[in-house]
């Protein structure tokens, strides 16, 4: 009989899996940058397609009406009430979710803020894509605990939040009270057409992106960049005056905003009651907090927003790199820089204020 010789196979040394691992672990290393700018991309996309929706729903509106939708349309009261988001329902493929709103009664019922008024608790909490920009972590959905004035009753709602929020103008001087006419697209009970913007509709920006608040009604001074995006400066809650419409802009310790930013923090901090969060926390809400933004601080500021009762000066600001997205109001939209000209950045906030651009 013929031996059988057995043949050893050589297995991979200690020293040759460790290089093999050490490879592996350099190939993901360098993949793993190009995969997360490729699913930023992605997200940057949709967000452009969100707004491009927006934009045309406002073209629809107006074309349809002949007007732009206002803030507290309904309801001539100084307390917010249905967004301009929330009329543009119909406009957006949301004619079913629109028609769970009835228009003709109050969004809350009492203060600060009021419980949401029964009817409409299921499309206060419905989430739409449409309103959130996928790069941006959230809380997509914000807790609300209402106050206990007016018929309010301290309970907890759910609101679903927006990233896309529209043009309230430069908010220089008193302009930050938007009971009056302000030099953006729309005030309180405004009624803006596009022949009324005379600077142009590709000069002048309708909506733009701003990050979601902290979830926490009342947050402490924050402490670190993230923070200071995301909460406001929380100052006192009195107006030279409360009748509708007001008769005197403003404060009534007689606050205007410097025409530099660079003071503006120490000067509200001085007025300040604390600091809150919860920016863009319901879609549905008329309140400029949630819904609309100012051109006064330059995109992605650092320098926090200010607020008062739903009111105030509200930044711009995404997640994405170096910039935040724009719909203008010629339905276009445009990514603007972190380093724009803040001269530029505010020119493109006013409807009629006749600056001349250049490219942005």
């Amino acid at each position: 009989m013929r031996s059988l010789k057995t043949r050893s196979r050589r297995g991979f040394t200690l020293i040759e899996l460790l290089v093999v691992i050490a490879i592996i672990a350099i190939l993901i290393a360098l993949l793993l940058p190009a995969v997360q700018q490729a699913r930023e991309a992605a997200r940057r996309t949709q967000c452009k397609n969100n707004l491009k929706q927006i934009g045309l729903a406002l073209h629809n509106y107006e074309g349809t009406t002949g007007l732009l939708p206002s803030m507290y349309s309904s309801n001539t009261a100084n307390s917010g009430n249905f967004s301009v988001q929330a009329q543009l329902l119909p406009y957006m493929e949301q004619a079913n979710l629109h028609n769970l709103i009835n228009f003709n009664i109050k969004l809350q019922i009492g203060c600060c803020p009021g419980d949401v008024n029964p009817p409409l608790v299921a499309a206060a909490a419905t989430v739409l894509p449409v309103f959130q920009c996928p790069s941006d972590p959230g809380p997509h959905t914000f807790q609300i605990k209402s106050g206990t004035t007016g018929g309010a009753t301290g309970q907890i709602f759910t609101y679903a939040g927006t990233n896309y929020h529209i043009n309230a103008g430069t908010a220089v001087g008193k302009l930050y009270d938007t009971r009056l006419p302000s030099d953006g697209i729309l005030w309180t009970n405004s009624r803006v057409g596009f022949r009324d913007i005379t600077d142009g509709l590709s000069n002048t920006c309708a909506f733009a992106e701003s990050v979601m608040g902290l979830q926490s009604q009342t947050v402490a001074a924050p402490t670190n960049r993230n923070e200071r995006r995301r909460s406001y400066i929380n100052v006192a809650c009195v107006w030279s005056s409360s009748t509708v419409p007001p008769t005197t802009p403003g404060l009534a310790n007689g606050y205007t905003t410097p025409w530099d930013p660079a003071g503006f923090e120490a000067m509200t901090v001085a007025i300040s009651r604390g600091w809150a969060g919860q920016r863009g926390a319901g879609w549905i809400h008329g309140r400029e907090y949630w819904t609309a933004y100012n051109h006064y601080h330059p995109p992605n500021s650092l320098i926090p927003d200010m607020g008062t009762c739903g009111n105030g000066i509200f930044g711009s600001r995404s997640e994405h790199t170096g910039g935040i997205q724009t719909v203008l109001c010629d339905g276009g939209v445009r990514f603007i820089s972190d380093n724009i000209d803040l001269t530029m950045w505010r020119a493109l906030g006013t409807r009629a204020g006749g600056e001349v651009l250049g490219e942005f």
